[in-house]
Formats: structure tokens, sequence, C-alpha cells
């Protein structure tokens, strides 16, 4: 390969892993802005909350969907749709005049930032044709990372223009991302494969069964919501029996069913993703809600964690390169356990940290804000 060609690579990477950051980065950024939005909008907490349910449930439904109009309509085409989405979002979000505008706004978003991974994932395997591998794993490297220093990133520019600044933060990466896809993306092949028979009714069982088990488990500070409970299972197994019996699912429910040791592995990043996240979104706003921190304290509280991540990530991928791994989770799974073992012992400490004095240590340890603490803490 000569050396054109090769630096033409690096753009190509560069431009993909710029729109590959913006939706695990504005999933963890707006965690610290959360205080300052539902004091603007006057919410509880409930309300709040699905800024950041809402965003998941749309990225869970939206990114295979995009995936496969990707491979309908051309790469290219849908990254740069949903690079165009996100500019559009990220300008008239901090625009918006209530809840259900900036929800609107955010739910935009997260259409536009779920067309950018899979889309992003299919023009590396397109354009890219040595150690391959290696830049997808890269990928994933800037995806972590980029969510690790999201609380951090909006908790020191929160102090100067409040909420909204959030949202403008994607404008010059998404500037970027724009001029590299124009120049160094090559445009799409027409494909000469059948035309995609579109799931429909599993895509509506899909966002159904998803919607609800969030509703659901958002409920359950306040009730137990039986009847959710009840509409949740019903459509998880109607989602599950219609996809085995028909011939291009939404979601390939037989190949879960026929490779068992595939599931198991998927049910176990799912787990290691529920952990990671419920870190990055409890604790900002246990910092902020509970300890009264400011933004800015949170944020940087947080940046531990971001260089953590950001350290350790190319070391354990290094690491499972040459050992496998199965030691490498093992002993991971040991650290975790560890260190929420220490986070319980140092909740007295971290109080202290984001009280004012030590004798609001004792205040908070001696009234009804230490359950608050151990919430928090049980749920990283």
């Amino acid at each position: 390969m000569n050396r054109q060609n090769r630096i033409r690579e690096k753009w190509i990477v560069l431009a993909v892993s710029l729109g590959v950051i913006l939706n695990p980065l504005n999933t963890t950024m707006i965690t610290v802005a959360l205080p300052s939005i539902q004091t603007d909008f006057q919410l509880d907490a409930a309300d709040i909350s699905w800024l950041i349910a809402s965003y998941f449930i749309i990225s869970a439904v939206f990114t295979p969907l995009i995936g496969k109009l990707s491979d309908a309509y051309g790469r290219k085409n849908i990254y740069l749709i949903g690079l165009g989405l996100v500019v559009v979002s990220s300008i008239l979000a901090p625009l918006s005049s209530s809840m259900l505008v900036l929800l609107f706004m955010r739910g935009i978003q997260a259409i536009g930032t779920s067309a950018l991974y899979p889309a992003g994932i299919g023009i590396i395997r397109n354009t890219i044709h040595h150690n391959q591998n290696r830049v997808i794993g890269t990928l994933s490297v800037f995806a972590t990372t980029s969510a690790a220093f999201g609380p951090t990133i909006s908790g020191l520019l929160i102090q100067f223009g409040g909420w909204p600044i959030i949202f403008y933060v994607n404008l010059p990466v998404l500037a970027i991302g724009l001029i590299l896809t124009i120049l160094y993306i090559p445009r799409d092949e027409k494909s000469s494969k059948k035309t995609y028979k579109w799931d429909g009714i599993g895509i509506l069982l899909f966002s159904g069964f998803v919607t609800c088990w969030m509703v659901f488990l958002l409920a359950l500070e306040e009730q137990f919501q039986w009847g959710t409970l009840i509409i949740a299972i019903l459509l998880t197994f109607l989602f599950c029996l219609y996809e085995m019996r028909i011939e291009e699912p939404f979601i390939n429910v037989n190949f879960f069913r026929k490779n068992m040791n595939i599931s198991l592995i998927y049910v176990q990043y799912i787990l290691s993703t529920v952990i990671f996240f419920a870190i990055l979104l409890s604790i900002p706003t246990f910092l902020q809600s509970v300890l009264q921190a400011s933004s800015q304290a949170a944020g940087m509280t947080m940046l531990s964690l971001s260089v953590f991540a950001m350290i350790f990530t190319p070391i354990a991928t290094r690491w499972m390169e040459r050992a496998g791994f199965r030691m490498p989770l093992f002993i991971s799974a040991i650290i975790g356990l560890a260190g929420n073992y220490y986070y319980l012992l140092l909740r007295n400490i971290l109080c202290c940290f984001g009280s004012a004095s030590c004798w609001q240590l004792q205040e908070l340890t001696m009234g009804s804000k230490i359950s608050d603490c151990k919430i928090y803490f049980i749920l990283s």
C-alpha cells in the first residue's frame, strides 16, 4: 500500500471515530446537567429521568434498524444523514422552551447518533483492508473513553454557559466529521443484492417491550407496577415467538437460540455495560443532588474514572490478545466486586468530600441522606 492510501485510511478512521464517540458522549454528558434542567423546567425526578431513558430506548431500537438501512441505501449516505440530525438537534435543543421540546430534540439526537455507529463500522469494513479488527477495537476504545469523559466535560463547561452548552460541544466535532466524511470517505457502490423485507411487526414489538421494561424499572422507586411488568413479559415473549417464525427478522432470535455460547457473551456484555453506565449516570447526580456538590466538583470527581478508562482499556485489549479472554474477564470481575465493596466502606469519606464541613457529615450519617448514599452506591 502506498503512502497516499495509508494517509487516506487514517482520515477515514478519524472521520468515523468522531461520529462513533457522539452517542456515548451525549449519553453521559447530560448526567451532570440534570439538576440544572430539573430546576429550570420545575420537574420531579421521574420526569427528568426520561431524558436518559428515552435516549437509551431510541438508541436500542434505531441502531439495528439503521444498520439495515445503511446496507440498503449506502453507508456514507446514512452516515451523513446521522451527522446532519445531530447538527440540527445540537443547535435547537438549547433553545427548548419546555421539557417536551427538549425530549423531542434529544430523540432526534439519539436517532442521529444511532446511525453513526453501524454505518461507521460498515464504512470501515468496506474501506480498511488491513488490521481491520484492530481498527474496530480502537473505535470501541474511543467510544468507551468518550463516555467516561462525558461527565467531566459537561461538569467543567456548565460553569460557564449552563446546561445548553453541553449540546454546543457537539458542533466542532460535527464540523470536522462532516468535512472529513465528504472529502475522504468514498461514495457507496450500488448494491446488487435483493431488496430487504422490513420486519415492521418485529420492530413494533421490540420497541414496545423495551419501552415497557424501561417504564417498569423507572417506576420501581415509587411503586411496583404489576400491569406494566405483565405487559413487558408478554411483549417480550410475543417478540421472540414472532421473530423465530419469519424469514428475515429484525433480531435473529434463532441465531442466539442455536448459539448459546455467543448468547452468553452478549448477556455478559449487557451486564457489564449496565454496571458501567450505572456508575457513569448515578454518581454525578448523587454528588450534586445528595451531597450538594457543584457541577464542576462532580465533573472533576468523574475525571478519575475517565483517566483510568483511557489508560487501562488499551492495556486490557493487548492483554486479551496475548492471554485470551477468560483470565482478564475473571480478574476484572474480582476487581469490580472489590471496588464496589470499597465504595461502601468509603461512603462517609465521600459524603465528607461533598459537604462543606465535617459537622455536615455527621448530619448526613445520622439523618436520612445516608440511605440515599447506600442506594446510589448499591446501584453503582
